[in-house]
């Protein structure tokens, strides 16, 4: 830690917990205390900070407080616990008195405070987190011991899941989506395993996707993922094709018209979301109805699938952008809105190996 006073000479660089006293001491080179942290929670000094890892996550939903404290789980593994800054500096949620809580608000209190870097503070003998940190963001504290029961955990597998519950490490979190309200923990997904090597992903939730765009660049930002998507789905019907041409050597001439498939974008965007992801139904429809309207809406037919919708759209956006008019829009946001539940859902179930693919 370090923070110097700009109307004082002096310089704050360590800290020590007085747990007698449920005070931070915060101390200078020659170890001679210069001002202190008053936690309002009882803290709990069992855990070692050492033992964790923490990051620092956004979520500005209207639906998330002080209260919106959860333990984090994944592979049925309690991994940490996540919830607001904004939970150390009150006493007004149904946590103050959890033992296991307020361990977690220890060790995080101790990063907070060994991670100031501050050189415009005025002097005070009393710190202030909100001095140094914006309250409105969230911290996650994950137990080293516990994700290393989980093979191979890298937290950015589970970057969508994050966003899905309404978390990102940048702008203000999924504002867009409807969150099913977590009951004390939050289970955690990983991405699909087969596209964990794509980090162009993670890339696009942790920077892109969780910004304020106009609907036009954000529906771009979504489409993105659908052409990793359908790469993914075009390799992996080649490497197919190919093997029947092994086991098949005269068939070449029967298949011409597979591989012609394969090359057309419209035909793997139909097998991707027909063969290659399992998505909840209801989003299906609402999505398809939002394609629907906007295609409608400006002369363009409509096909049978929500997939061909959807390319469809796609079309329209690329081509066209130049006739939407006001109501468009409007209607392009409700449908960005709709097209990220479903993308998040496609991450979390792709699979080359699904049983029962259709041609």
């Amino acid at each position: 830690m370090y923070f110097k006073f700009v109307d004082a000479e002096v310089e704050c660089v360590s800290f020590q917990y007085n747990d007698t006293e449920n005070i931070f001491e915060m101390k200078d080179k020659e170890n001679k205390v210069i001002c202190e942290y008053y936690p309002l929670l009882n803290l709990d000094a069992e855990y070692n900070p050492r033992d964790f890892e923490y990051y620092l996550l956004r979520n500005d939903r209207e639906d998330y407080s002080e209260n919106s404290i959860y333990q984090v789980y994944a592979s049925k593994e309690r991994i940490g616990w996540i919830f607001p800054i904004q939970a150390l500096m009150s006493r007004q949620h149904d946590y103050v008195k959890n033992k296991f809580f307020l361990r977690y608000a220890y060790v995080a209190s101790c990063w907070l405070l060994e991670n100031i870097n501050c050189y415009n503070q005025k002097f005070s003998e009393i710190v202030v987190l909100s001095d140094f940190y914006d309250d409105t963001s969230t911290i996650l504290v994950l137990d080293k011991e516990n994700t290393k029961k989980i093979n191979n955990f890298q937290l950015e597998d589970y970057t969508v899941s994050l966003y899905q519950k309404g978390y990102s490490y940048s702008e203000k979190g999924n504002l867009y989506s409807t969150i099913e309200k977590a009951n004390k923990r939050i289970n955690l997904q990983p991405i699909s395993r087969e596209l964990r090597n794509i980090k162009y992903i993670h890339t696009l939730f942790e920077k892109e996707v969780p910004k304020n765009q106009e609907a036009f660049a954000k529906f771009h930002t979504y489409y993105q993922i659908i052409e990793i998507l359908i790469s993914v789905v075009f390799e992996d019907k080649f490497k197919k094709f190919v093997a029947q041409l092994t086991s098949n050597k005269g068939s070449l001439f029967d298949k011409r018209d597979d591989l012609g498939n394969m090359v057309l974008e419209k035909q793997r965007v139909k097998w991707l979301f027909s063969n290659y992801v399992e998505i909840s139904g209801e989003d299906v429809a609402i999505l398809n109805d939002c394609c629907k309207k906007l295609l409608q809406l400006n002369g363009k037919k409509t096909c049978s699938t929500m997939a061909e919708n959807l390319y469809s759209v796609r079309c329209l956006l690329v081509h066209n952008m130049y006739i939407l008019n006001n109501e468009s829009h409007e209607l392009l946001k409700d449908l960005d809105n709709a097209f990220i539940d479903v993308l998040m859902d496609m991450l979390l179930t792709f699979n080359t190996k699904r049983e029962g693919m259709e041609e």
